[in-house]
């Protein structure tokens, strides 16, 4: 929210929108205990029988995981295949696995439902995980102060405008100004690493 009302501003009252986030795959509501409860029980917030069905949730998920990966099966076409591999499919659903081979644990609807979202969603997750990654090594990269964006060659007025409007102090600010590229941030960071060359030199 601070981010935003800093590098886009607001000429009327602030929304939050998940279409503002920028990893919305991994900040999703289906999956906000298993991202946050671990915190909240760090510090101080959850009681031990709340973080204990946490745990007990996380498990039968884990193992509920590692079962279909491993539970091969002959589809009508006669092919072997992995629960997992056929889960994957958009038109099957959690409901298959239920009828073709049922999990002995004690699995309810809503771990049920991860598992099939974990499973389907898996390679855009993994993608998604790792251009946060790589945003985290830069985004915290400080721009200097009083740097002369007009030196940068490539960047469009457009982008050029909104840099000097804004001034961001760091990458990551300069990546979530609207209109500005990931292929203008790459520039920036070519020209905040010359600039550094330049005057380690001098």
């Amino acid at each position: 929210l601070i981010d935003d009302l800093i590098t886009k501003g607001t000429n009327e009252p602030y929304r939050m929108f998940t279409s503002r986030a920028e990893y919305r795959l991994l900040l999703r509501h289906d999956n906000a205990d298993l991202r946050l409860i671990d915190k909240g029980h760090k510090i101080g917030l959850l009681d031990g029988p709340v973080y204990q069905r946490f745990l007990e949730k996380k498990r039968l998920i884990g193992e509920e995981l590692q079962r279909i990966r491993k539970t091969r099966f002959k589809t009508e076409e006669g092919i072997s295949v992995t629960l997992e591999q056929h889960l994957k499919r958009p038109e099957i659903t959690y409901k298959f696995v239920d009828e073709v081979s049922p999990s002995g644990l004690p699995i309810d609807d809503d771990i049920k439902k991860q598992v099939e979202i974990q499973v389907k969603y898996n390679g855009y997750i993994v993608r998604q995980m790792e251009m946060a990654e790589k945003l985290k090594k830069i985004e915290g990269k400080r721009i200097p102060g009083g740097f002369d964006y007009a030196s940068v060659n490539g960047l469009s007025r457009e982008v050029l405008g909104k840099l000097q409007d804004v001034k961001p102090s760091n990458l990551g600010q300069a990546s979530r100004i609207p209109g500005v590229t990931p292929a203008a941030v790459s520039l920036l960071l070519v020209a905040i690493e010359r600039l550094k060359r330049a005057r380690k030199e001098m």
